[in-house]
């Protein structure tokens, strides 16, 4: 997540997508209504020959959707990502779920921290960093989505989700256009926000930590009405913290109120309120080679180096948004699920950074680019499937046919940016104060639009301990240039993907499996030189296989995948271009999951061979060997002690013609937990990098800029339960 502007959507000015908005939302509102009308002539039809061949279709639940809260091993539970109920151990696809339990455990306080334990997945690409999470699944980039929308277009642009309104992050990994439409070849990391639930209960939750970080967090749910068809849930955060930056702060709060509707046994409706305002800077100072990779002719430039200016540099973020989630089972083999969601954010960033390329002077002083910009978006997304779980013949057919839509607009004013446009800094005893507002003349910018309409058929069928799993998909999508000059510039992409997916399920619990799968996103913008991008595409291939014990308290999934990808955007040689090119990513992990009464133990282990496809250098950013064990155990006293160990293999930066390059070392990382709990009352501490080791986790290409990963982060947290 480089400074890059150019590969952006950004929304028109607020207002156009409000009526299709409004009238969305509001079918999706009254659709209960017309369902219940429906439901007594479809209970009276299961007496028919259809009816006897069907499936069974689970009754709508809530607060049961997801995986349970019972250990690490989430194997036989179902992940929304996969758009189907089938368990994820019955699935010939490579799915990851992450838990509040583990994230709670392991003291995560954002999405990148809670994949640092997750097989085939590099978090923090980035290093520490306060625009948002970052992270390469496979050896390629993710596309990011919440509640199986997307959530992340462009960049500078978005709020983070705090993961304190989150149930549990899942990764679907490989190609996963068929499902998503757009998506990154990486797959899709999904975010599932926190609903009402029908049992009354909260959390009071206070911590401190670190860099005089103080956050106050409540949870409450339950029902609202007496007969509980009317649930309540109100998650609230409000957080002021300082990071291991300089004059970086990393302030927040967190309102999302949500209600849930029960008409009747077969219907939910939901609809989510989430108002979210970070505020603070950009954390990434692009600091040069000579003082953090390299030697400095004074030494090493500290992690702390903040190359801004404190009352100028900012950016600060805000997003509201609201979502209606809808399910009705019409009879035991049918049922209808929608969600749709309406976005708005707006950021304003002023930020210096190190001139790219350069060295420091021989004083330590050395020249700054000058940037700011106030980007906004406005986005709408809904998917709408009917579900289906049937019987035909000796095969049973778990079904979804869908539509998808995405609406995403944004915009970029007052933006102005000039290297070496700022004044000169030290970098060893930085005197702030000296602004060159003189050399501001911001300007605005093209906005883009994209509007993609999809339909997708999911048939998941099992014939006694054959499992065939395909999908097919169709995109229509408009990307649009809307320019200041009053010229609007249309690019039309169309694109047809699948994937297949067969699978084996010995009585023993082993499952071995392959697959193929198929990607394609379309680029938005211009790669800086005015020229519009392809849209990059690719596909894997897969084997694997996984295993789950008769008791559930073992899990092992291990898989082989090859990817292709064709016209993946890289950056360019400076922060406002990219390029274009290939790539070949081949490679395995393993990941072990196993309980031993109270104690819990999570492993992994990746290899890659991850390559530009033209000269065969290796790809940027993307560490080849990962590994990482986590292990806690609890004691019937209450106390519960945790640790675990990271091991991330070295990178490199981009090749700009000289080869990949430079080699950025690898690094090896411990963690630790210990926690307490009596009665209503937990408390815990956690630790990241706790031996507080200052290290390098990228650099941009050889001569250029680098940054630095996460130091030690102490936290700890009290909570009242209720």
């Amino acid at each position: 997540m480089l400074k890059q502007d150019i590969a952006d959507v950004r929304a028109h000015r607020p207002g156009r997508c409000a009526p299709v908005v409004a009238t969305t939302l509001a079918v999706l509102l009254t659709a209960p209504a017309l369902a219940a009308a429906q439901q007594q002539p479809a209970a009276t039809n299961t007496g028919t020959s259809a009816g006897a061949n069907a499936g069974t279709l689970a009754p709508v639940e809530v607060g049961a959707e997801g995986p349970a809260e019972d250990g690490y091993i989430t194997l036989d539970k179902p992940a929304s990502v996969g758009k189907t109920k089938v368990p994820v151990e019955r699935q010939p696809f490579a799915i990851e779920t992450v838990n509040q339990e583990f994230m709670e455990d392991t003291g995560a306080k954002n999405i990148q921290d809670t994949l640092l334990y997750t097989s085939g997945v590099y978090a923090g690409n980035f290093g520490f960093d306060t625009r948002g999470d970052s992270a390469m699944v496979r050896g390629l980039r993710p596309s990011q989505y919440l509640d199986g929308l997307r959530s992340s277009y462009g960049s500078y642009n978005s709020v983070r989700p705090n993961i304190y309104g989150l149930e549990r992050i899942e990764v679907l990994k490989g190609p996963s256009s068929v499902l998503y439409g757009q998506a990154e070849l990486g797959g899709i990391i999904n975010a599932v926000s926190k609903l009402p639930k029908a049992e009354k209960q909260g959390e009071l939750r206070a911590q401190v930590g670190s860099y005089d970080r103080k956050q106050l967090a409540a949870d409450v749910t339950g029902p609202l009405s007496e007969d509980g068809k009317l649930l309540y849930r109100l998650v609230a955060l409000k957080r002021d913290s300082g990071t291991q930056v300089d004059y970086v702060d990393d302030n927040g709060y967190v309102f999302a109120p949500s209600i849930t509707w029960l008409p009747s046994d077969d219907t939910t409706v939901s609809l989510l309120f989430n108002s979210q305002e970070n505020t603070g800077a950009v954390s990434a100072q692009f600091l040069p080679t000579q003082g953090t990779l390299e030697a400095g002719e004074q030494g090493d430039i500290g992690s702390e180096t903040f190359v801004g200016e404190p009352d100028w540099d900012r950016y600060d973020r805000r997003k509201d948004e609201i979502t209606v989630f809808f399910d009705h089972r019409l009879n035991t083999t049918w049922g209808v699920a929608a969600t749709a969601r309406y976005t708005e954010t707006e950021t304003e960033t002023r930020e210096h950074w190190a001139n790219i390329g350069a060295a420091p002077a021989s004083d330590g002083t050395i020249g700054r680019t000058i940037y700011m910009a106030d980007k906004g978006t406005e986005i709408f997304n809904v998917d709408a499937r009917l579900e289906g779980d049937l019987r035909l013949g000796a095969t049973r057919h778990t079904l979804a046919i869908g539509v998808d839509r995405q609406d995403a607009l944004w915009t970029e004013d007052n933006s102005f940016s000039q290297i070496g446009g700022g004044t000169n800094l030290n970098v060893y005893d930085p005197q702030y104060g000296n602004v060159n507002y003189a050399v501001l003349d911001p300007e605005d910018k093209d906005d883009n639009q994209i509007k993609q309409t999809g339909v997708y058929f999911v048939d998941h069928m099992e014939i006694n301990r054959v499992v065939v799993s395909g999908a097919l998909r169709y995109d229509d999508t408009t990307s649009t240039v809307l320019g200041t000059n009053g010229v609007d510039t249309d690019t039309d992409d169309t694109a047809t993907t699948g994937r297949l997916g067969l699978m084996y399920q010995f009585d023993s619990g082993v499952s071995p499996y392959i697959s193929y799968s198929e990607s394609f996103v379309p680029n938005l913008g211009l790669d800086g030189f005015g020229d519009s991008l392809d849209p990059t595409t690719g596909e894997q291939k897969e084997a694997g296989v996984k295993y789950l014990s008769p008791r559930g308290d073992l899990a092992i999934t291990a898989a082989w995948f090859d990817i292709e990808e064709t016209n993946r955007v890289v950056d360019g040689a400076n922060p406002q271009s990219v390029d274009q090119t290939g790539a070949v990513v081949d490679g395995w992990e393993v990941s072990v999951k196993k309980r031993w009464g109270n104690a819990s133990v999570l492993a992994n282990y990746t290899k890659l061979d991850a390559t530009e496809d033209d000269t065969g250098e290796r790809l940027a950013y993307v560490a080849e060997d990962s590994a990482s064990v986590w292990g806690k155990y609890e004691l019937e006293s209450g106390f519960r002690f945790g640790a675990g160990v990271r091991y991330v293999g070295d990178t490199v930066g981009s090749d700009y013609g000289n080869g990949a390059g430079p080699k950025v070392p690898s690094v090896t990382l411990y963690d630790a937990m210990v926690g307490y709990a009596t009665g209503p009352w937990d408390f815990t501490v956690t630790g990241k990098n706790l031996a507080d080791k200052e290290y390098v986790s990228w650099c941009r290409g050889e001569g250029f800029d680098c940054g630095y990963g996460e130091r030690r982060v102490i936290l700890g947290d009290v909570s009242y339960n209720f």
